[in-house]
Protein backbone atom coordinates (compact mmCIF):
# COMPACT_ATOMS: atom_id res chain seq x y z
CA UNK A 1 0.00 0.00 0.00
CA UNK A 2 1.32 3.38 -0.98
CA UNK A 3 -0.63 4.86 2.18
CA UNK A 4 -1.03 3.42 5.47
CA UNK A 5 -2.57 5.62 7.96
CA UNK A 6 -5.27 8.27 7.66
CA UNK A 7 -6.12 10.64 10.03
CA UNK A 8 -9.06 12.34 10.46
CA UNK A 9 -10.32 15.75 12.33
CA UNK A 10 -13.53 14.80 14.08
CA UNK A 11 -16.00 17.58 14.49
CA UNK A 12 -17.11 18.89 11.36
CA UNK A 13 -15.73 16.11 9.45
CA UNK A 14 -17.04 12.80 10.70
CA UNK A 15 -19.73 13.92 12.57
CA UNK A 16 -21.90 17.15 11.37
CA UNK A 17 -22.18 18.54 14.21
CA UNK A 18 -19.27 21.74 14.36
CA UNK A 19 -17.82 21.80 17.83
CA UNK A 20 -18.17 19.47 20.92
CA UNK A 21 -18.01 22.49 23.56
CA UNK A 22 -20.27 24.84 21.68
CA UNK A 23 -22.76 21.64 21.21
CA UNK A 24 -23.06 21.21 24.79
CA UNK A 25 -23.66 24.91 25.65
CA UNK A 26 -26.03 24.82 22.77
CA UNK A 27 -27.89 21.74 24.13
CA UNK A 28 -27.66 23.46 27.91
CA UNK A 29 -28.56 26.73 26.06
CA UNK A 30 -25.42 28.31 27.30
CA UNK A 31 -24.25 29.66 24.16
CA UNK A 32 -25.94 32.96 23.74
CA UNK A 33 -25.83 33.84 27.16
CA UNK A 34 -21.66 33.35 27.67
CA UNK A 35 -20.07 30.85 25.71
CA UNK A 36 -20.25 33.01 22.67
CA UNK A 37 -18.56 35.58 24.70
CA UNK A 38 -15.70 33.35 25.46
CA UNK A 39 -15.31 32.46 22.13
CA UNK A 40 -14.80 35.65 20.84
CA UNK A 41 -12.80 36.99 23.34
CA UNK A 42 -10.55 34.32 22.57
CA UNK A 43 -10.20 34.41 18.69
CA UNK A 44 -9.95 38.52 19.27
CA UNK A 45 -6.77 36.96 21.25
CA UNK A 46 -7.76 38.27 24.60
CA UNK A 47 -8.03 35.34 26.36
CA UNK A 48 -5.35 32.18 25.86
CA UNK A 49 -7.10 28.80 24.66
CA UNK A 50 -6.48 27.12 28.14
CA UNK A 51 -8.39 29.61 29.87
CA UNK A 52 -10.78 29.68 27.06
CA UNK A 53 -11.62 26.16 27.96
CA UNK A 54 -11.17 26.81 31.65
CA UNK A 55 -14.25 29.10 31.11
CA UNK A 56 -16.05 27.01 29.24
CA UNK A 57 -15.97 23.58 31.59
CA UNK A 58 -16.44 25.62 34.51
CA UNK A 59 -20.36 25.56 33.26
CA UNK A 60 -20.82 22.23 33.38
CA UNK A 61 -19.34 21.78 36.90
CA UNK A 62 -21.58 18.98 39.05
CA UNK A 63 -23.54 17.70 35.87
CA UNK A 64 -23.06 13.89 35.76
CA UNK A 65 -21.17 12.39 33.21
CA UNK A 66 -23.66 10.35 32.07
CA UNK A 67 -25.64 13.26 31.32
CA UNK A 68 -23.24 14.82 29.10
CA UNK A 69 -22.28 11.38 27.60
CA UNK A 70 -26.23 11.30 26.59
CA UNK A 71 -25.87 14.57 24.96
CA UNK A 72 -23.71 13.36 22.60
CA UNK A 73 -25.70 10.47 21.74
CA UNK A 74 -27.98 12.66 19.50
CA UNK A 75 -24.74 13.67 17.54
CA UNK A 76 -24.78 12.33 13.82
CA UNK A 77 -22.20 10.91 11.78
CA UNK A 78 -21.76 12.98 8.50
CA UNK A 79 -22.67 11.17 5.58
CA UNK A 80 -22.06 7.78 4.39
CA UNK A 81 -19.34 7.90 7.48
CA UNK A 82 -19.85 4.85 9.14
CA UNK A 83 -20.38 2.94 5.87
CA UNK A 84 -17.22 3.85 3.95
CA UNK A 85 -14.75 4.46 7.33
CA UNK A 86 -15.39 0.40 7.63
CA UNK A 87 -14.44 -0.10 3.58
CA UNK A 88 -11.25 1.93 4.50
CA UNK A 89 -10.87 -0.70 7.33
CA UNK A 90 -11.75 -3.28 5.33
CA UNK A 91 -8.80 -1.78 2.82
CA UNK A 92 -6.29 -1.92 5.36
CA UNK A 93 -5.69 1.48 6.40
CA UNK A 94 -5.16 2.27 9.93
CA UNK A 95 -7.59 5.09 11.75
CA UNK A 96 -6.05 7.70 13.84
CA UNK A 97 -8.48 10.64 15.18
CA UNK A 98 -7.21 14.65 16.57
CA UNK A 99 -9.84 16.57 17.68
CA UNK A 100 -9.86 19.79 20.02
CA UNK A 101 -13.17 18.38 21.08
CA UNK A 102 -14.08 16.63 24.23
CA UNK A 103 -13.85 13.30 24.70
CA UNK A 104 -17.21 12.08 24.67
CA UNK A 105 -17.33 12.25 20.78
CA UNK A 106 -13.70 10.90 20.54
CA UNK A 107 -14.76 8.11 22.85
CA UNK A 108 -17.78 7.13 20.47
CA UNK A 109 -15.78 7.57 17.09
CA UNK A 110 -12.94 4.81 18.99
CA UNK A 111 -15.63 2.54 20.04
CA UNK A 112 -18.45 2.48 17.24
CA UNK A 113 -16.30 2.73 14.03
CA UNK A 114 -13.18 1.23 15.41
CA UNK A 115 -10.46 3.49 15.24
CA UNK A 116 -6.94 2.65 16.40
CA UNK A 117 -6.39 5.53 18.23
CA UNK A 118 -8.11 8.62 18.87
CA UNK A 119 -6.38 12.22 21.08
CA UNK A 120 -8.94 14.90 22.22
CA UNK A 121 -8.96 17.03 25.03
CA UNK A 122 -11.30 15.76 28.07
CA UNK A 123 -13.33 17.10 31.07
CA UNK A 124 -12.11 15.69 34.25
CA UNK A 125 -14.54 13.89 36.11
CA UNK A 126 -14.75 12.00 39.57
CA UNK A 127 -17.02 9.76 40.53
CA UNK A 128 -19.23 9.71 37.57
CA UNK A 129 -19.50 14.13 38.28
CA UNK A 130 -17.56 17.04 36.18
CA UNK A 131 -15.44 18.52 38.02
CA UNK A 132 -15.42 22.04 35.84
CA UNK A 133 -11.77 21.37 34.88
CA UNK A 134 -10.18 20.38 31.85
CA UNK A 135 -7.19 18.31 30.79
CA UNK A 136 -5.92 20.25 27.34
CA UNK A 137 -3.88 17.20 25.03
CA UNK A 138 -5.07 19.55 21.90
CA UNK A 139 -4.14 23.02 21.63
CA UNK A 140 -5.91 24.88 19.26
CA UNK A 141 -3.81 25.37 15.96
CA UNK A 142 -1.09 22.63 16.89
CA UNK A 143 -2.09 19.26 15.85
CA UNK A 144 1.27 18.90 13.87
CA UNK A 145 3.15 18.36 17.48
CA UNK A 146 0.56 15.45 17.86
CA UNK A 147 1.81 13.87 14.54
CA UNK A 148 5.29 12.53 15.58
CA UNK A 149 4.31 10.41 18.22
CA UNK A 150 1.29 9.28 15.67
CA UNK A 151 4.07 8.32 13.19
CA UNK A 152 6.32 6.87 15.62
CA UNK A 153 2.91 4.46 17.12
CA UNK A 154 2.35 3.26 13.57
CA UNK A 155 5.46 2.55 12.32
CA UNK A 156 4.88 4.88 9.43
CA UNK A 157 6.49 7.96 7.34
CA UNK A 158 4.61 11.07 6.73
CA UNK A 159 4.34 10.72 2.78
CA UNK A 160 2.66 6.91 4.21
CA UNK A 161 -0.03 9.01 5.69
CA UNK A 162 -3.43 10.74 4.31
CA UNK A 163 -5.29 13.49 6.85
CA UNK A 164 -8.78 14.86 6.59
CA UNK A 165 -9.95 18.22 7.66
CA UNK A 166 -12.41 20.58 7.77
CA UNK A 167 -11.19 24.27 9.40
CA UNK A 168 -8.25 26.38 9.94
CA UNK A 169 -6.99 24.35 12.58
CA UNK A 170 -6.40 21.03 10.62
CA UNK A 171 -4.06 23.03 8.35
CA UNK A 172 -1.45 21.63 10.55
CA UNK A 173 -2.24 18.04 9.41
CA UNK A 174 -2.43 19.08 5.50
CA UNK A 175 0.95 20.58 5.83
CA UNK A 176 2.94 17.88 7.24
CA UNK A 177 1.15 14.22 5.93
CA UNK A 178 1.94 12.90 2.19
CA UNK A 179 -1.77 13.34 0.90
CA UNK A 180 -4.45 15.82 2.16
CA UNK A 181 -8.35 16.00 2.25
CA UNK A 182 -10.49 18.87 3.23
CA UNK A 183 -14.14 18.04 3.35
CA UNK A 184 -17.08 19.69 4.18
CA UNK A 185 -14.55 22.92 4.87
CA UNK A 186 -15.25 25.92 6.36
CA UNK A 187 -12.08 27.71 5.23
CA UNK A 188 -10.40 28.79 2.35
CA UNK A 189 -7.35 28.84 3.88
CA UNK A 190 -7.63 25.00 4.29
CA UNK A 191 -9.47 24.25 0.54
CA UNK A 192 -6.19 26.20 -0.90
CA UNK A 193 -3.72 24.31 0.84
CA UNK A 194 -5.52 20.89 0.45
CA UNK A 195 -4.27 18.09 -2.04
CA UNK A 196 -8.06 17.44 -3.07
CA UNK A 197 -11.17 19.49 -1.84
CA UNK A 198 -14.40 17.90 -1.86
CA UNK A 199 -16.84 18.81 -3.85
CA UNK A 200 -19.88 16.78 -1.85
CA UNK A 201 -20.73 16.04 2.07
CA UNK A 202 -20.38 12.57 1.62
CA UNK A 203 -18.19 9.99 2.50
CA UNK A 204 -18.34 8.50 -0.05
CA UNK A 205 -16.11 10.72 -2.00
CA UNK A 206 -13.90 10.50 0.79
CA UNK A 207 -13.40 6.90 -0.03
CA UNK A 208 -13.11 7.04 -3.72
CA UNK A 209 -10.83 9.43 -3.29
CA UNK A 210 -7.70 7.53 -1.27
CA UNK A 211 -8.93 4.37 -3.01
CA UNK A 212 -8.14 5.92 -6.08
CA UNK A 213 -4.62 7.77 -4.85
CA UNK A 214 -3.67 4.43 -3.29
CA UNK A 215 -3.84 2.15 -6.24
CA UNK A 216 -1.92 4.43 -8.55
Amino acid sequence: MKYKLVIFDIDGTITRHISSWRYIHERLRLWKKEAFNYQEQFLAGKISYRKFCELDAAHWKGMKEKDIRKIFDSILYSRNAKRYIAKLKGRGFRLAAISTGLQFMADRVKKELGFDYVVSNRLIVRRGIITGAVHINMEHGAKDKMLKKIFKKFGVKCHEVISVGDTEGDIPLAKNTGYSIAFNSSSKELSGTVDYDCKTVDFKEIYEKISGINDE
